[in-house]
C-alpha cells in the first residue's frame, strides 16, 4: 500500500512538472497583448513628405551667349626686323581671338570666330608675315578670321535616317578666312614668321567668301566656294570676283599616317595688293600640295609642299613653296627651312631661302597654348624689281593662350 502511494506521488509531480513546462513555452512563443491605449498606427507618417525640387537659376541671354560654348584667348606679338642696309623696323601687337558655338540639346548648329590686333609700327621692312606693313604706319587694328559656320545646314529637310548618314557633308561658311588654295585652309600660320604661298601668289592670304564646305565620304573632304577677290578689305571695284574648289585627304589619313594631301582650282578675277591704284587681273590657278610627318630618333621631321601653275592676265605664272621642319621630342625646340619663288613670264622671278630657330616655352599639340621666341633669317636670292637681293633678320616674340 505505501508503495503505490509512493508511486501515486511520484507520477503526480512528473504531471505537474510537464504542465508547468508546457506553459512556459507557451507563455514564450506568444507576446504580450498591447495595451488597449497604444495606437497601432502611431509608426506611420501623417502624410508623405513633399519632394524637393531645385529649380535652376535664370540665366540672361547676355551671360549665356558669353558662358556656353564660348572661348577668349590672348595674343601678344614683338618683332623687330634689320636687313643688310641697317635698316630697322618693329612691331608691336596685342590681339584676341573668340570663338562661340550656338548648340541644341543634341548637336552644334553653327559657330563663330573673329580674331584681331592692335598694332604699332614703326619703320617697315617686307617680312613674310607682315606684307601689307608698308600701308599701317603707326597704329592700326586689324582684323584676321572675321566667319561665320553652319553645320549640317540641310537637316531640317531630312529625315532621322538621311540625317544621320549626312552628318559632316554640308556646311556652310561666310566671312574672311584663309584663301582656299593649298594647306592654308588647314593650317593657322597666323602667329608664325613662316608663312605659305597664297599670300605672294594672289596678293593675299586671306579673302571674303561664302561657299560650301565638308565630306564627301571617309577618304576625302571637299571645299567650294565664291570669293570676293578683294583680300583685306571686303569691295567690289569691277572684279567678278573669284570661284574656288579643293579637294583633301580626310583627317583620318593625318592622325593615322601624317600624312595631308590636296588639289585645289581657282579661276576669276582679283584685285591687285595695295589701295592705291588697284586694277583687276584675270587669274587662274591651279595647284597640289602634301604635308608629311614622320617620328625620328628624338623627333619629329615634317616635309611640306606646295606647286601651282596658272595665269595672271594671261601671263603663265608658276609658284613653289619647299620646307622642312624638325621639332625635337621635348617640344621645346624646333628648327625649319623654306625655299619659294614665284616666276611669271615677262617679269621675272622672286626667290628666297629662308633658316628658322624657335625655342617654346609652351607648345600644346592642339595649338591652345603658345609661347615662343623665333629667331627668322630670310635671303632674297631673285627679286623682280630692281633692287639688290638683300637679307632680312627678324626676331619675334609670341605668346597665345
Amino acid at each position: 500500500m505505501g508503495t503505490k502511494i509512493r508511486q501515486g506521488a511520484v507520477l503526480g509531480l512528473l504531471c505537474a512538472a510537464a504542465m508547468l513546462g508546457g506553459g512556459s513555452a507557451l507563455a514564450q512563443q506568444t507576446p504580450p497583448p498591447k495595451p488597449a491605449t497604444e495606437d497601432p498606427f502611431a509608426d506611420l507618417s501623417a502624410k508623405p513628405e513633399a519632394p524637393v525640387v531645385v529649380t535652376p537659376p535664370v540665366r540672361s541671354w547676355f551671360r549665356s551667349l558669353l558662358t556656353e560654348n564660348f572661348g577668349f584667348r590672348k595674343e601678344v606679338m614683338s618683332q623687330f626686323t634689320r636687313d643688310e642696309n641697317d635698316n630697322l623696323a618693329s612691331r608691336q601687337s596685342v590681339g584676341f581671338e573668340i570663338l562661340k558655338k550656338f548648340s541644341t540639346g543634341t548637336a552644334t548648329v553653327a559657330s563663330f570666330n573673329v580674331q584681331g590686333r592692335l598694332v604699332r609700327r614703326d619703320g617697315f621692312n617686307p617680312v613674310q608675315n607682315d606684307m601689307e606693313g608698308a600701308e599701317r604706319a603707326g597704329w592700326a587694328f586689324e582684323y584676321h578670321n572675321l566667319y561665320l559656320d553652319f553645320y549640317n545646314v540641310f537637316n531640317p529637310m531630312l529625315g532621322a535616317k538621311q540625317r544621320g548618314r549626312q552628318v559632316g557633308r554640308f556646311n556652310i561658311r561666310a566671312g574672311r578666312f584663309y584663301v582656299p588654295f593649298g594647306l592654308n585652309l588647314q593650317t593657322d600660320t597666323h602667329g608664325t614668321v613662316l608663312q605659305l604661298s597664297n599670300d605672294r601668289n594672289f596678293g593675299f592670304e586671306r579673302d571674303w567668301y561664302t561657299g560650301f564646305w565638308g565630306s564627301l565620304n571617309k577618304h576625302l573632304n571637299y571645299d567650294a566656294y565664291y570669293l570676293a577677290g578683294s583680300g583685306y578689305v571686303l569691295a567690289f571695284k569691277g572684279q567678278r570676283g573669284l570661284g574656288a574648289a579643293r579637294l583633301s585627304l580626310s583627317n583620318k589619313y593625318s592622325s593615322d599616317y601624317g600624312l595631308e594631301a590636296g588639289v585645289s582650282v581657282l579661276a576669276g578675277e582679283r584685285l591687285t595688293m595695295g589701295h592705291e591704284m588697284r586694277r583687276t587681273v584675270d587669274t587662274r590657278r591651279a595647284g597640289i600640295d602634301g604635308r608629311y610627318r614622320r617620328a625620328i630618333p628624338n623627333g619629329l621631321l615634317s616635309l611640306t609642299t606646295e606647286i601651282s601653275r596658272g595665269e595672271d592676265a594671261r601671263s603663265p605664272v608658276s609658284m613653289q613653296l619647299q620646307q622642312a621642319d624638325y621639332l625635337h621630342s621635348s617640344r621645346r625646340w624646333g628648327v625649319a627651312t623654306q625655299y619659294r619663288s614665284f616666276r611669271e613670264t615677262g617679269s621675272g622671278v622672286d626667290a628666297s631661302i629662308i633658316g628658322e630657330f624657335t625655342w617654346y616655352f609652351r607648345n600644346d599639340v592642339g595649338n591652345s597654348n603658345l609661347h615662343w621666341i623665333k629667331f627668322n633669317v630670310e635671303r632674297r636670292l631673285q627679286r623682280m624689281q630692281a633692287t639688290p637681293p638683300r637679307t632680312v633678320v627678324t626676331l619675334q616674340y609670341y605668346f597665345y593662350r
